[in-house]
């Protein structure tokens, strides 16, 4: 498909098309009428919405009808172009938020007042799943002639990935201040998942379990700490969309399961396969090492990622961290890093407990000598004491 072109017979640009697509479109099937009709303040905020450089709309009363210009093409991803919302209302373009949208749209229209909103979150459905957008971007009121509002133009910038990277480093640095408190290598999961409990927009639920190997009973993967609740009675009580989820797995009975079950979600710049099954494939996990990426019951997603440490005579313990991942996130690269960092500080926090427990343990055994030393000593001066009785005697 060719470009079209303009009047010198130069190809235009992309600003340039959309803008003579704008004044072309057929403006009278609408209630705003024939564009030549339109005040002047609303012709002069439409020129300034399709040269800005900037993402804007102008959002035109008593429908709302909208004019996105060519900087929000990566906002909208695979919802729809902006060249399909011209002159659709925001009920149409927006069905999911149109109430929010129309309810801040009064607000201006009323008062003549614009708003401004920082790091405001809209739950978005632009992508094949109900996402949580952040914007910081501002609301102007365009004023006719006699005083009355005839439009919204609004102007602003997506600031997704700014929250979710700022909300993330809070977590990290959150383990970051907490190693400090652990003791053994159990305190240091529950630390872990005490952490992810207090803070888990990006990691909603989690679970840990550590792999002894030992070669003479086989391996047994224990479930040490999570960070659902825990019932004196009944024990912990997991969700039904959870694959099953056991305190105690033997993996010699777990390893000859076959996992052959691949699910491909698409995403607007990405295809990510998932796992499909009915147990954590944790004996796949510690086969091929990495990560495994899950898909639930319920169609949410899990992570599963494998650290290992080694212990004394030449021992592994490994451990596993299964993560929740909020549903109305993308599991993308910057999701997939965040969840890598958390596993480097669970690393850090086992190979601190394992010094401590070491040092508990040489501590132990010095103790131990020095009382075999004291109780040598104190039988040796008893004997002396004795020959020393007879003697005299």
């Amino acid at each position: 498909m060719s470009l079209p072109l303009n009047n010198n017979g130069n190809i235009e640009n992309e600003e340039q098309a959309y803008a003579k697509m704008v004044y072309n479109y057929d403006w009278s099937s609408t209630v705003l009428g024939p564009i030549d009709s339109w005040d002047p303040a609303l012709k002069n905020a439409l020129n300034l919405c399709l040269h800005t450089v900037f993402p804007a709309f102008l959002c035109i009363y008593p429908d709302w009808i909208s004019i996105y210009n060519p900087a929000w093409k990566p906002i909208f991803k695979s919802k729809l172009s902006y060249q399909k919302a011209l002159g659709k209302s925001v009920r149409e373009n927006w069905p999911e938020i149109c109430d929010i949208l129309n309810s801040q749209f009064e607000s201006v229209r009323i008062s003549g007042k614009g708003l401004f909103f920082n790091e405001f979150c809209y739950t978005l459905e632009r992508d094949g799943y109900a996402e949580d957008v952040f914007f910081d971007h501002t609301f102007s009121p365009v004023i006719r002639s006699d005083g009355s509002v005839c439009a919204i133009f609004g102007l602003g910038r997506e600031t997704t990935q700014n929250v979710l990277s700022a909300r993330r480093l809070k977590i990290l640095n959150e383990f970051g201040r907490r190693i400090s408190e652990v003791t053994s290598l159990e305190n240091a999961c529950q630390i872990i998942t005490k952490v992810l409990s207090d803070n888990n927009a990006d990691i909603p639920y989690a679970l840990i379990y550590l792999v002894n190997h030992k070669s003479d009973s086989g391996s047994i993967a224990r479930l040490i700490a999570t960070t659902f609740d825990y019932n004196d009675k009944t024990g912990k009580k997991f969700p039904d969309y959870l694959p099953e989820t056991l305190e105690m797995i033997d993996l010699a009975k777990d390893v000859n399961k076959t996992y052959d079950t691949y699910i491909e979600l698409k995403r607007h710049d990405a295809t990510y396969s998932f796992l499909k099954c009915d147990s954590w494939p944790i004996s796949l996990l510690l086969k091929e090492g990495g990560h495994i990426k899950v898909l639930l019951k319920d169609d949410s997603q899990a992570v599963l990622l494998l650290t290992k440490i080694s212990l004394c005579e030449g021992q592994v313990l490994s451990a596993i961290l299964i993560c929740g991942i909020n549903q109305r996130c993308a599991l993308d690269e910057q999701y997939m890093e965040f969840l890598k960092l958390t596993l480097s500080h669970m690393n850090t926090f086992l190979l601190h407990a394992k010094t401590i427990e070491e040092e508990k343990m040489r501590s132990k055994v010095l103790a131990d000598l020095n009382r075999q030393k004291v109780l040598f000593f104190q039988g040796i001066s008893h004997e002396l004491k004795s020959m020393d009785l007879l003697s005299i005697k």
